[in-house]
């Protein structure tokens, strides 16, 4: 009798042991593929400021993919962030592991209240070997080859909206984000990247050109809210 429990107990054992381990290997797996889906294929992402209003709006969700790096203007793009510090691993697995199923609102490093640290979601304006300038917040843009400038809006496939708010008479043109530049000529892989919201937006007009390095991902659609629907 004592044998035929002992047997009924090792093999109870074995089985408990046998359902741990599959339960952890799964567990494991399934880390692995979102780590995979996040590093290669897609990830949602809800806008924490005002940059990219009114064309993109805070309550939204935007869809992104990496796998996507051929940036046109009018392309919506999120930016590394622009911190030289690396990060451990672990912390980057736990951000992207739970950025993903927040849409990036919460992560456990916190870096999105450290300066530097936060990717930003910008728009792709000018082009290698274009030139730019900007008067009263709208680009002026004269693409390689092309003898005239034109309007950002006059060259774009997609039409997006920009929040430009004058300044008041007398207002130090000095202060905050600059609305006007002279024109500037695109070097190889260099893009100009701005916020569709002008008058506050930290864009190209404070970083310089952008080099396409710099871009994690592309913006492949707004899914939410559905009314809002629409592909980039």
């Amino acid at each position: 009798m004592n044998k035929e429990l002992y047997e009924l107990s090792y093999s109870m054992k074995k089985g408990l042991e046998r359902r741990i381990a599959a339960g952890i290997f799964s567990i494991l797996a399934v880390f692995a593929v979102i780590n995979l889906i996040l590093a290669f294929l897609l990830f949602p992402v809800r806008p924490r400021s005002v940059s990219m209003q009114p064309d993109i709006s805070k309550d939204s969700f935007i869809m992104f993919s990496p796998l996507d790096k051929n940036l046109s203007r009018g392309s919506v793009v999120m930016l590394k962030p622009r911190s030289a510090e690396k990060l451990p691993f672990t912390t980057v697995f736990l951000d992207s592991l739970v950025g993903f199923f927040t849409a990036r609102q919460f992560l456990p490093s916190k870096r999105h209240d450290l300066m530097g640290y936060e990717e930003q979601i910008r728009r792709v304006i000018g082009l290698p070997g274009d030139t730019v300038y900007m008067r009263d917040y709208v680009m002026y843009i004269k693409p390689a080859g092309e003898k005239y400038f034109l309007t950002e809006f006059e060259l774009i496939n997609k039409p997006y909206n920009v929040n430009i708010i004058a300044a008041p008479a007398g207002w130090d043109s000095s202060i905050g984000v600059n609305g006007s530049f002279d024109s500037i000529e695109l070097g190889k892989d260099q893009y100009f990247m701005l916020g569709d919201n002008r008058s506050s937006s930290v864009d190209s007009r404070l970083w310089g050109p952008v080099n396409s390095s710099c871009v994690r991902a592309k913006a492949l659609a707004v899914y939410f809210p559905f009314n809002k629907f629409r592909l980039f």
